[in-house]
């Protein structure tokens, strides 16, 4: 990974049938899927697939734009693999069902890449860690030799912004996310956590699945709003402003770019970014954000509440119980993680 390389790639594409070529163009922009190897065999494709969903909904990363990655990156000799983890157990069934709903499964088939369902972790040394020293992480991670995000392009009740560098958290095993939760509740903390969890990643290349991305509450609970891009780079930092910028999003709203500027990973300013493709200016758009972070509300749970105990089982703090046939809130407790809002498999927790 190139943190210094400020190259982004603009590949206007506004449907997912034009998918392959948007992807293809990107990768030519930097010499190709075979230079990006560069002897490399072992690639393992980091998708967004947070949650069992249609692709439609736009909570996970369209399966055409996974495959054209893969079928790249096969095409060039690899041996590509593709994996995820949610917030909850981190299984082989519900790697299963993940891979089915959001439609990963049919894409890795028509690729040739193969789906991975290793959910061995192990902890990992990050020497040079502001926030942390060390953590588990997924084993496929680890044992690739060159890691690609494939994101998506959404608002985030917490982050502000999800795009490739947040994408990078799913290489935390199950659980293992509302752990962190618990232990850095600040959003600063927590976005620190995150730049040294992708800086020992190392993805090798990022893609942004902007076709159509999400507003409001995201990053699941949302609406799908059209952006009609897809963007790529080097860097996940560089990728991640590039997204901010067409979002219509301020940069000093996103805690991850904050951060990773304050390092010296990103530039602060989307001028100072390389722009390649298609001029970006036509393409931007206005993002409703996830919430006013100025209000720090606890979450509100909605009549539609079916009392599942999802919301209660990734808490990281424990403080959401099921009574009476629907979720209670323990405000005192609460940290604000927004954990209940993202997992919520009916949209029934409201920002």
């Amino acid at each position: 990974m190139s943190n210094n390389d400020t190259r982004v790639f603009v590949a206007r594409c506004e449907e997912y049938d034009q998918a392959a070529e948007s992807v293809g163009r990107i990768l030519d922009a930097f010499g190709g899927a075979a230079s990006i190897l560069a002897g490399r065999r072992k690639v393992l494709v980091k998708p967004n697939i947070i949650l069992p969903r249609d692709p439609e909904d736009a909570s996970t990363t369209h399966p055409a734009v996974v495959e054209a990655v893969c079928a790249s990156f096969v095409n060039a000799g690899a041996e590509v693999s593709v994996i995820d983890s949610t917030g909850g157990p981190h299984t082989r069934p519900t790697l299963k069902l993940m891979y089915g709903k959001t439609g990963i499964k049919k894409a890795a088939e028509r690729s040739g890449a193969f789906l991975s369902f290793d959910t061995s972790s192990r902890n990992t040394q990050i020497s040079e860690g502001r926030a942390v020293k060390s953590l588990d992480l997924l084993s496929p991670v680890l044992d690739a030799e060159l890691v690609i995000s494939v994101a998506k392009a959404k608002t985030h009740g917490f982050m502000a912004m999800t795009g490739c560098v947040k994408n990078m958290f799913g290489c935390v095993p199950g659980l293992g996310k509302p752990n962190l939760h618990r232990k850095y509740p600040r959003r600063h903390d927590f976005a620190a956590m995150l730049i040294d969890l992708c800086q020992r990643v190392a993805p090798g290349f990022s893609i942004l699945d902007g076709v159509w991305g999400m507003e409001g509450a995201g990053p699941t609970g949302g609406d799908p709003k059209k952006m009609n891009v897809v963007l790529g780079g080097c860097s996940p930092y560089a990728v991640d402003v590039a997204q901010c910028y067409m979002m219509g999003l301020r940069l000093s709203s996103v805690y991850t770019i904050q951060e990773a500027a304050s390092r010296g990973l990103a530039p602060d300013d989307p001028k100072l970014l390389n722009w390649l493709g298609d001029d970006p200016e036509p393409l931007r758009t206005n993002f409703k954000p996830a919430i006013k972070h100025k209000n720090d509300s606890p979450p509100q749970i909605l009549e539609n509440c079916a009392g599942c105990g999802v919301c209660a089982s990734v808490c990281p703090q424990r403080c959401i119980s099921v009574s009476g046939g629907t979720a209670v809130v323990n405000v005192k407790d609460c940290i604000r993680c927004y954990c209940c809002h993202e997992f919520c498999p009916i949209k029934a927790v409201a920002l």
